[in-house]
């Protein structure tokens, strides 16, 4: 881009993200203006921000986004929910639009943010995967199946849209001080679930880092899809080593079924879809974006470590997040409660287990 101070669009603004990547460009003097779209108010405040009230599924987007020179896409409903639907309407339908008013407005530039989620969590995966790997996301886990989605949503409007320069980012676990996600939740839960048998290592950006890197892109031409990870990952011995608590191994027979329970009562944060990526490797090479002038400096470690300073002073029990030593007694009892009830109901729709 040119040495004029840019004008910088940025949906999701209210989120875990787009507020960490708005405070970075206000602070930036390459910016001009920062515009900011959501149907949340962000608490930031800026001379240079301008917040907007609109949904990612609004037409009138286009209008909004005129005299923008690059727009970072981040709104997605990342937790999963009951209404599938909903869900789906909002990240799918929802980043087609924001797609479709850029190229109305004549934006030239989008990042997006995917996620590492597309290539699936299998055991054959490479490791470590490349950009040239198959996407082959486990569909019964939502937030991966809508980001896959959208992945080829992309592609297509690469194609035909050829003078926008379109970075998209796939990030690994997104991890730091700040984290509130389906993942933070799996540790914060009473009783840590694993899989029997299953143990793939881990990778973790920090979220300073992703912010960092979007905003490389905005003043780079990356044009293209990046792996977006330290250098290397955590084994899964070493992660369990810092969590510092003992894990509930199931059975793959009987780990699903309890977990869909759990998500049906409201005792979990994701259907029992998620518990493919904590059986099978998805780890990523970050060789590719590291070339293009991009390096992630904090390493898995570091980012795990600092989440759980964040994470393991509470428990969550459904909504509610408590602190241990107020209610540690209290929580292992209906974690307990609710485990056995899920555990039985499992074993009678499925038999005794051999």
């Amino acid at each position: 881009m040119s040495g004029t101070p840019i004008t910088v669009a940025v949906t999701g603004a209210a989120g875990y993200v787009g507020s960490r990547v708005i405070r970075a460009l206000c602070d930036d003097e390459r910016v001009d203006r920062v515009l900011g779209f959501d149907v949340v108010a962000p608490a930031f405040r800026s001379d240079r921000f301008v917040f907007d009230t609109i949904d990612v599924r609004d037409n009138r987007l286009a209008k909004r986004l005129a005299g923008v020179d690059a727009l970072v896409h981040l709104a997605f409903v990342m937790d999963p929910i009951e209404d599938q639907a909903r869900m789906r309407d909002i990240n799918v339908n929802g980043s087609q639009n924001v797609f479709k008013c850029a190229s109305e407005a004549g934006v030239g530039k989008i990042v997006y943010t995917s996620s590492a989620t597309v290539y699936g969590a299998h055991p054959d995966n490479e490791i470590p995967l490349t950009e040239r790997s198959p996407l082959r996301a486990n569909l019964d886990f939502s937030y991966a199946a809508h980001k896959l989605e959208v992945e080829y949503i992309a592609e297509d409007f690469r194609s035909g849209n050829s003078e926008i320069c379109l970075t998209v980012f796939r990030p690994a676990i997104v991890f730091g001080a700040g984290v509130d996600n389906a993942w933070s939740r799996f540790i914060e839960a009473p009783l840590l679930l694993a899989v029997k048998d299953h143990a793939p290592p881990f990778q973790f950006v920090h979220e300073e880092e992703v912010s960092a890197a979007i905003v490389f892109a905005v003043f780079n031409d990356l044009d293209g899809v990046f792996n977006l990870t330290p250098r290397g990952w955590l084994e899964n011995d070493e992660a369990a080593g810092l969590l510092g608590r003992g894990r509930t191994e199931l059975s793959e027979r009987i780990a699903f079924p309890l977990m869909d329970r759990l998500w049906a009562r409201g005792l979990a944060d994701a259907p029992a879809g998620m518990l493919h990526y904590v059986m099978h490797p998805w780890v990523m090479s970050g060789a590719k974006l590291a070339e293009a002038g991009f390096v992630c400096r904090r390493s898995n470690a570091d980012t795990f470590k600092e989440a759980l300073e964040h994470l393991q002073p509470y428990v969550r029990l459904g909504g509610a997040r408590i602190r241990r030593t107020t209610l540690s007694r209290g929580a292992k009892t209906v974690a307990g409660v609710a485990l056995a009830a899920g555990v039985l109901g499992a074993v009678r729709r499925r038999g005794s287990p051999g």
